[in-house]
């Protein structure tokens, strides 16, 4: 989540995807945008890990860290079956 609507969204998933890739992700990545409210928009990245060997809470910390970004939290996990 940017700290605010004036931030450049761009640099902010660039950063995000190399750490994503950096931690572990699985083949290819994408970001989203998901408006909020009130001209906020979080960003979202969307990638597939190991679960077993993949430390989310320790990804989010580390984008929670990007320049600009209010917040960050593992919002979503599915697994993959077959």
């Amino acid at each position: 989540m940017p700290e605010s609507p004036e931030v450049d969204r761009k640099p902010i998933a660039e950063k995000a995807l190399a750490i994503a890739k950096e931690n572990g992700a699985i083949g290819q990545m994408q970001t989203k945008e998901d408006p909020i409210g009130y001209g906020l928009v979080a960003i979202l990245i969307l990638a597939m890990y190991d679960v077993n060997s993949s430390d989310f809470e320790a990804i989010a910390v580390k984008m929670a860290g990007i320049p600009d970004v209010e917040s960050a939290e593992v919002a979503k996990m599915d697994l993959a079956l077959g």
